[in-house]
């Protein structure tokens, strides 16, 4: 495999994430985040069993402790995530989780020893600014669904660094890395059940009703199979072949793929500060990067 189609790959997982923020927009009037999170990936983890039941086969003590601590990772960052989208729209969802990428230097810093360079630290004041103009908290109040988005997003750059260390060494295992896969899928509904009863039932009301709207269904089938099951998998048998800053690069896609889909599908647009917030936000991510390979070329 080659970085240039495992780089592709990404592309596709990047595209098919952009599609989910505004089917699980719409699908949240018939059903609380925690619930929709749990029946996602409920739906994700049968799948894939089906497709891999013989990788259970592969999980010792060091492989059980990677897929729950990449779970815990991936599960915050979806169940956060699908609370913010309740009070922010998906548009907005999408470029903030975008931002990623510019924490990504600073958590492959923290558990891989990685240096941090000081266009590391303008690109997250650059993306910080973006996200004030984009976001506009000076003149809509601070919303707390971005809030929410923005602490998601910095558990995914997490999860990024950790997924590329830990699937290093299983590059021969591939029922290995299925496990891997269907271990996020399990440990997410469990953090999501155990969302549910401590926060959605204890509330008053209580948040339990659940409606299976063809809105609720179509959005569970697309998330759980073609943007859990199949993204996932793509992201953990390739990401290695490319260095998880570049892969964080690839997936700053995502917003434009969800701002096209959501213009699509119900007619959302931005306003001239957003669109000027968003050239911000993917300036300070794409131009250090692009800098950099040019730099590389000339030496």
């Amino acid at each position: 495999m080659t970085r240039f189609r495992a780089e592709g790959l990404l592309v596709l997982v990047t595209a098919l994430w952009g599609g989910t923020f505004v089917v699980v927009k719409t699908s949240l009037d018939d059903v609380s985040p925690s619930v929709f999170v749990a029946l996602r990936f409920s739906v994700a983890l049968l799948v894939g069993l089906v497709l891999w039941y013989p990788a259970i086969r592969e999980v010792d003590r060091e492989l059980f402790w990677r897929g729950t601590g990449l779970g815990v990772l991936f599960g915050a960052g979806f169940i956060l995530q699908t609370i913010g989208l309740q009070t922010t729209s998906p548009t907005t969802s999408a470029f903030i989780t975008g931002t990623m990428v510019a924490f990504v230097p600073f958590a492959h810093r923290l558990f891989a020893g990685a240096p941090i360079r000081a266009q590391h630290l303008l690109t997250v004041a650059a993306v910080l600014i973006g996200l004030w103009i984009f976001t506009a908290p000076d003149t809509h109040g601070i919303v707390v669904g971005d809030i929410l988005t923005l602490i998601s997003s910095m558990i995914w750059a997490m999860y990024l660094s950790f997924i590329d260390t830990w699937t290093k060494d299983l590059e021969e295992r591939p029922r290995a890395q299925n496990a891997l896969v269907l271990m996020q899928f399990g440990v997410t509904v469990v953090l999501s059940l155990v969302t549910f009863f401590t926060f959605d039932v204890l509330q008053q009301p209580a948040r339990t009703s659940l409606t299976f709207s063809n809105n609720l269904v179509i959005a569970v089938l697309y998330t759980a199979v073609f943007a859990s099951v199949i993204t996932t998998w793509l992201q953990t048998r390739f990401q290695r072949y490319t260095h998880p800053v570049r892969a964080g690069v690839i997936f700053i896609l995502e917003p434009l793929f969800a701002a096209l889909i959501a213009w699509i599908m119900v007619g959302e647009e931005l306003t001239a500060r957003q669109m000027f917030g968003a050239c911000v936000i993917l300036g300070a991510i794409v131009v250090p990067d692009l800098l950099a390979a040019q730099r590389l070329r000339s030496t």
